[in-house]
């Protein structure tokens, strides 16, 4: 996922922070890149911008693509502790979520995966 949420607005260091994203994609093997934009957070990007995002994955992809096959995280290091971790986070959100009054809407309506509260009963959907 492009690294959205850590853009400064610095296009240099917004460049460089997609292609470390792109090389994570790379080094994971992901067969789908979700590409980083320099005017991403604009509903219509420059054609420009899209052309050096696409640039970049190439880059990325062509120096880089075959690590994966070398790249094997440390049993006790950082990433897999990281991935325990987060993971662990994730199911206990999960059971909480489960074990509350209202489940999945309740916690969508509270703003528990995001900034965004949705209530049910809002929105722009048929009934809100």
């Amino acid at each position: 996922m492009p690294p959205t949420k850590h853009m400064t607005g610095n296009v240099f260091f917004g460049y460089l922070l997609d292609g470390l994203f792109n090389l994570a994609g790379a080094l994971t093997g992901q067969s789908i890149l979700l590409v980083g934009m320099m005017t991403e957070a604009v509903v219509t990007p420059w054609l420009s911008d899209r052309d050096l995002a696409l640039a970049n994955v190439k880059y990325v992809l062509n120096a880089a693509g075959g690590l994966r096959e070398d790249f094997r995280p440390s049993p006790d290091g950082l990433i897999v502790n990281a991935r325990t971790r987060l993971l662990g986070e994730a199911v206990d959100l999960l059971e909480r979520i489960v074990s509350d009054d209202g489940g999945l809407l309740a916690a969508i309506a509270a703003g528990t995966f995001g900034l965004m509260k949705r209530p049910p009963d809002g929105g722009k959907g048929a009934d809100g």
